[in-house]
């Protein structure tokens, strides 16, 4: 068994092999000199088989090499294997590297011998591993070795630089180049927006904030991206935005005037006409007169025929241009006008036809390409190009390009095989057989093949996928296809969604299903179209909503509401789909209003009609969350403890747990800490995967219940390990997501650092809310202002002392009793006469002690008649309460306060009777401003 290349002592020595060098231990491999990149992946590959340089090694071998502990399908070895070999150069020259011997495994025929390690060998830069956000190149460039240089000094000097050409010129090709070559001037990363499968100009700004690795906002998107950008030096590559110019334009001219470190290199097939703009036309490749007699040596001088013969070697294992027939390949050149996507098309189809074939079959097709032409005249003739080498594939090849034409974007390989294996009647297409098309596909340049992680995706090239589709409209398939692609993407979602609770990191889970989000929106569109489904499109809508947080896949926010209506017009409907879109309603109506009660009475009303306790249980979470979202503790705490005797009667565990967690949260909001803390830690005490995607949901159990054990334990006057718990909960949450971080900085980390006194840590805290929320627009159940709001406004009153009219204008900002509680919890200038009503009555839940001392403490400061008394009484209704629900720390705030005021009264004894016991129960936190605050009284009382 070979062991991990990771996990071998460095070698000092380099293992050579042809014109290479591979160094293991800075896993560098150098051709001539120069760093190849190659993924991660790749890299293990080819360093465990020049190891057994000679050997066949197993693919059992390499998957425990490449992949320990993973169970990863063949069809990955194979892609990668394809990628690594096109990177060495297999087959060019007679070079050979890398055969396969069928049943056995594979093996490294090159000899290879060990040479020192020479300090010249490791590059000063770093460049072997691909700049953040760049796509690895798997072939390299040939003919614009000037034009990359000169690009990026026009690109320092004028912040936003616009490559510009026909199609298939190759303008993606440079700009990678070009930011590779520039890379390192960017401090804060290099980031590749392809906007190819962007279907509308309204979500170009989406795309944007997804492509610099936030998450796209509800509102206002321009404002996140420039919060995000504005401190930052950033290239942002934006490709083939022709077809969104009109959306692309504004919003980076905006972005450029807010961020002064931000760089844009973006290409189109025609200038974007945007403010600041630098443009690059992009000439075709380099290439020899028509009418020109040249030798092989002569011709191989220009860069469009070096770019046909290396990729005619692709095609033909030792392929060599001779003298007779490099006029021929440089008057194919210059038919094809220079263009390097139908240069490679055609060398290609060496291997059929032959050079003399070749230039026979160009004569029978018109490819002239006339001086000056529009955008559609160029697209008309690379139609024609596109077309000849359609026809030239086999009608396997040409079945399975129309058919993968249906894909927006990327798709996996899996997803590949299943569609093309499923709408077909063609038994002879085994999964090898479409392996084998789909790789031919990519080797002829009409797919692009991704092998750098261990979910292999292919992407057909944009001219090809649009040539495709018009072939897969034009022989009937696309109704049938169609269906067949939304069926998939359901049923793609499904496993998601079941794969979801067990991923072992968001990242992970996104990696296997996030390609399909422009394909959900496609087969949204096709299923409420006339000729769709609303059953799969209600289905797909019911099954991903749970998911937009991590995907976004709905175009717009109505999605849902589309599919309800669908759903009213189907006969025998699910009980399970519609009480499915109607919590997926009311979750919608959370993040954006904040109230979400009617639509869950409705789903409440279904599930009860379906007997199913399951279902109900579903349900019952949405309320608990919304009751908790609004501050009504007493009606949180009745769906819970409903919730809970449906997830009992489901006789489900995860349900049943799933419910504890909803009731600790409750419990925990209406004062009963006790029950709250017990709850969490028998939750966290199981290996409980997410569970249920709700509203509240959403973010992992290991931080929901550590928050709710940190505020607990603050409560029950163990801030030293409450302020544990916070630290514990921040590195869950990092783990988890942007939204998790958030509700952890804004229920945990900032709350208990204010109760604490500790203001330092609060502004730490509160400044990095502010940046995540801002970077991710994380709605969560809170809107903006619960994110930041109620803890800003601490802080100005802790620096300043707010008039009571602005003290008044913030209490009204809070956008529910939640957040106003929050605010009073933290500073006592923010309360307010209703609030204190409402905890005498009993709705305070659990700050409803803070609230009444507060109160009381605003009263002795107005000094009216009767103060005294007043806020006496309030001080002993919080004393008892607090005792009530085991919080001690408002225990001890209350009899401060009562124990100060019976001081100036000249009841010396009875303050010291009252407020020694409540200090002597504390084990610790004996640093925070409270405890401080009681032990300077008590000093004073013993003096006096």
């Amino acid at each position: 068994m070979l062991e991990s290349a990771a996990k071998r002592h460095p070698s000092q020595h380099a293992l050579a092999f042809g014109p290479f060098k591979l160094l293991r231990a800075e896993r560098l491999l150098l051709d001539d000199g120069v760093p190849v990149r190659l993924g991660g992946r790749a890299l293990d590959l080819l360093t465990a088989l020049v190891e057994r340089a000679g050997e066949v090694v197993s693919r059992e071998e390499l998957d425990a090499c490449v992949w320990p502990k993973t169970i990863v399908e063949e069809t990955s070895l194979r892609a990668h294997i394809s990628a690594l070999r096109k990177a060495l150069g297999d087959g060019h020259a007679g070079a050979r590297y890398i055969i396969n011997q069928p049943g056995r495994g594979y093996c490294f025929v090159a000899p290879v011998s060990r040479v020192p390690v020479q300090d010249q060998d490791v590059p000063r830069e770093p460049s072997a591993e691909a700049p953040r956000g760049l796509p690895v190149r798997l072939t390299r460039m040939i003919g614009r070795d000037e034009v990359v240089p000169k690009l990026a000094s026009q690109l320092e000097s004028r912040r936003f630089v616009t490559i510009v050409g026909p199609g298939g010129i190759g303008k993606t090709t440079v700009s990678l180049a070009v930011a590779e070559a520039c890379s390192g001037r960017y401090a804060d990363g290099v980031y590749f927006i392809d906007l190819a499968p962007v279907a509308h100009d309204r979500l170009v700004p989406n795309a944007m904030a997804f492509g610099f690795g936030l998450s796209p906002p509800e509102d206002d998107i321009v404002a996140c991206l420039s919060s995000a950008l504005r401190n930052k030096k950033v290239l942002a590559v934006l490709d083939n935005c022709e077809h969104v110019v009109d959306a692309v334009v504004p919003l980076v001219e905006q972005l450029l005037k807010l961020s002064p470190g931000l760089h844009v290199l973006a290409t189109s097939r025609e200038p974007l006409r945007a403010e600041g703009e630098w443009l690059h036309r992009l000439p075709a490749l380099g290439m020899p007169a028509a009418d020109e007699r040249i030798t092989a040596c002569q011709a191989l001088a220009y860069p469009a025929v070096q770019l046909f013969v290396d990729r005619a070697l692709s095609a033909v294992d030792g392929f060599e241009l001779s003298d007779e027939d490099a006029p021929l390949v440089g008057q194919l050149c210059h038919r094809l006008d220079g263009n390097p996507l139908a240069i490679e098309l055609a060398a290609a189809r060496v291997d059929l036809f032959g050079v003399r074939g070749l230039a026979r079959q160009l004569d029978a097709h018109v490819l002239q390409l006339k001086g000056q032409r529009s955008v559609v005249a160029r697209h008309k003739s690379l139609g024609v190009m596109l077309d000849w080498s359609y026809e030239l594939l086999t009608d396997q090849e040409r079945s399975i390009l129309r058919q993968l034409s249906i894909f927006k974007g990327r798709f996996t390989l899996d997803a590949a095989l299943e569609l093309v294996r499923t709408v077909g009647a063609d038994e002879s297409l085994t999964p090898d057989r479409v392996f084998d098309c789909i790789m031919d596909l990519a080797d002829k340049s009409l797919a692009i093949s991704d092998a750098g992680g261990d979910t292999v995706c292919f992407r057909l090239l944009e001219l090809a996928r649009t040539y495709a589709l018009e072939r897969l409209v034009s022989t009937g398939e696309h109704a049938i296809v169609a269906a067949r692609h939304a069926e998939l993407v359901l049923a793609l979602m499904r496993r998601a969604s079941l794969a979801w609770p067990a991923a072992a990191t968001k990242r992970q889970w996104l990696a296997e299903y996030g390609w399909a989000v422009e394909d959900i929106r496609s087969a949204l569109a096709w299923a409420f179209s006339q000729q769709g489904s609303p059953y799969i499109g209600s289905s797909l809508v019911a099954t991903v909503w749970p998911l937009a947080m991590q995907m976004n896949p709905f175009e717009d926010s109505e999605a849902i509401e589309r599919a309800l209506k669908a759903v009213a017009t189907l006969p025998d409907t699910p009980p399970e789909l519609e009480i499915s879109l109607h919590i997926g309603s009311a979750a919608f109506r959370l993040l954006r209003r904040g109230r979400a009660g009617e639509a869950l009475s409705v789903a409440l009303q279904l599930a009860e009609q379906s007997g199913e306790a399951r279902l109900e249980a579903d349900v019952l979470m949405g309320l608990t969350v919304d009751a908790l979202a609004s501050g009504s503790y007493e009606r949180a705490t009745a769906n819970a403890e409903r919730l809970q005797s449906a997830a009992r009667r489901s006789r489900e565990p995860l349900t049943m747990l799933v419910a504890d967690r909803f009731a600790a949260q409750a419990c925990h909001f209406a004062g009963d800490h006790g029950r709250a803390r017990a709850l969490a830690e028998r939750v966290l005490s199981h290996p409980m995967p997410r569970g249920w995607l709700g509203p509240a949901g959403m973010i992992d159990h290991s931080v929901s219940m550590r928050i709710v054990l940190s505020r607990s334990l603050w409560l029950e006057g163990l801030a030293d390990e409450a302020a544990i718990m916070v630290e514990q909960a921040l590195d869950h949450a990092m783990a988890d997501s942007p939204s998790a971080l958030c509700q952890a900085l804004s229920l945990a980390a900032c709350p208990v650092a204010l109760w604490r006194g500790d203001t330092p840590a609060a502004e730490r805290w509160i400044t990095r809310l502010e940046e995540e929320y801002s970077n991710h627009a994380m709605k969560g159940g809170w809107s903006p202002a619960a994110a930041g709001m109620p803890w800003r406004r601490v802080l100005e009153a802790q620096a300043q002392p707010l008039e009571s009219r602005r003290r008044e204008v913030i209490a009204e900002e809070a956008a529910n009793t939640l957040q106003l509680d929050h605010l009073i919890s933290a500073h006592a200038a923010f309360v307010t006469r209703d609030a204190a009503t409402r905890a005498g009555n009993g709705g305070g839940g659990w700050c409803a002690p803070e609230i009444l001392r507060a109160r009381g403490e605003m009263i002795l400061r107005g000094r009216s008649s009767g103060a005294s008394v007043a806020a006496e009484s309030l001080f002993q209704r919080a004393r008892a309460m607090a005792r009530q629900q085991g919080a001690l720390a408002w225990e001890l705030r209350a009899v401060t306060s009562l124990a100060a005021l019976w001081r100036d009264l000249g009841r010396g004894s009875e303050s010291l009777a009252a407020l020694e016991p409540v200090v002597a129960r504390f084990t610790e936190g004996f640093t925070t401003a409270d405890l401080r605050a009681a032990a300077a009284l008590l000093e004073t009382l013993r003096t006096a």
